[in-house]
């Protein structure tokens, strides 16, 4: 049978290899093969492969490819101009890029052929369409909250993870993951700890309600919003109180996508329920109290053992309130009693106080080595 010549334009940022040919990224290649082939066939069937396009170069200029050595991904089209997690990525990626090297790094909204920071698991990424995971990317996490990101299942194609401390490291390797695992710290909170924000002066105790982000399946009790929305009106006026919203809620109600630093810096009591926010009020050794009648049930229904804030709840890590009554009872106690010792130790095993100020230097060095072992 008679062979014909079909161009193949690889979009995807690594190799891909079909049926014994190898196509490289976002490049144009010819071959000849019978177009009634089983190899045909699969290459045709795989993703990523534009197959017998003549607009390839067309593609190219509406697809900018990303030529850093180190590229800092969102994982989002960029005419999602309101997209919610680009902040919180910013707010992680920052406190790196400062110890790289001088125009090395970049921002984009797709990977490049280098080293890639990615901010989403395998899971997600899969879930959402995204760019597939490929041999050059790193993982990590656009928070610090077990919402079970960081599980290996869901991030066994990357070959590498950075991670904010020895729970972590613990809780991926107890799944069985194959890659390596560097703990860096959390980066985010650099600017904080090295004194780029200045705690406000107020007149009354300061009470933060942070809430992670609203949930629309079962289980959605997970997050305390929108209920704190009006319960925040019940603490009383002798504290001075504030909503400190997830980004893509903030985004929502204000059109806005700043993130909760200030907030979380100035607070003396921090609400939270089930993300980030508790992480890092602990670690900036704000006392928290979570609102257990919201949110404990679900937690407890959604998550395992063995996941963190299972752990949390489950043991009562921290101030847990059963009612409203309750919780604003617990602002005093709080307040008095400050950070208690279970607590203590438990972010210190999430976030060593060693690598508070250091993550992004720390995750900076493990960047250029990985980067070194890859040769890309």
């Amino acid at each position: 049978m008679s062979k014909m010549s079909v161009t193949v334009f690889n979009k995807l940022h690594f190799p891909v290899e079909v049926s014994g040919y190898v196509f490289h990224p976002f490049q144009e290649e010819v071959i000849s093969i019978e177009s009634t082939s089983m190899k045909f066939r699969k290459i045709r069937a795989t993703k990523g492969l534009r197959v017998g396009r003549a607009d390839n170069e067309l593609w190219k200029r509406k697809n900018p490819i990303p030529e850093y050595d180190f590229c800092m991904v969102y994982d989002t089209n960029p005419i999602y101009r309101t997209f919610a997690y680009k902040y919180a990525i910013e707010s992680l990626a920052d406190p790196i890029v400062t110890y790289l090297p001088e125009g090395s790094f970049g921002y984009s909204y797709r990977p490049g052929i280098n080293l890639n920071l990615r901010f989403f698991s395998e899971f997600r990424i899969t879930q959402q369409g995204k760019y597939p995971i490929g041999p050059y990317d790193v993982f990590m996490s656009h928070g610090i909250g077990d919402k079970d990101y960081w599980i290996a299942s869901r991030i066994s194609m990357y070959r590498h993870v950075l991670v904010p401390g020895p729970a972590w490291k613990d809780r991926i390797e107890k799944g069985g993951y194959k890659g390596a695992i560097h703990v860096v710290g959390y980066t985010k909170l650099d600017p904080i700890f090295n004194g780029e924000y200045i705690r406000q002066k107020r007149e009354k105790p300061y009470v933060v309600w942070a809430p992670t982000h609203a949930y629309i399946h079962q289980h959605k009790g997970r997050s305390s919003y929108p209920q704190c929305l009006t319960l925040i009106n019940e603490i009383p006026d002798c504290y001075e109180k504030a909503l400190a919203m997830h980004p893509a809620v903030r985004l929502r109600h204000t059109g806005k996508q700043d993130i909760t630093m200030q907030e979380l810096l100035d607070a003396d009591v921090v609400i939270a329920d089930a993300g980030s926010t508790l992480y890092e009020a602990w670690a900036l050794g704000k006392p928290v109290i979570f609102p257990d009648w919201l949110c404990k049930e679900d937690v407890l229904s959604h998550f395992q053992p063995g996941n963190l804030e299972y752990e949390i709840y489950s043991k009562e890590i921290g101030y847990h309130a059963k009612d409203m009554k309750h919780l604003i009872e617990l602002i005093e106690v709080a307040l008095k009693n400050g950070m208690r010792q279970p607590e203590i130790d438990f972010i210190e095993e999430v976030f060593p106080s060693e690598l508070r100020g250091r993550a992004g230097r720390k995750a900076a060095e493990v960047l250029m080595g990985i980067k070194e072992d890859f040769k890309c």
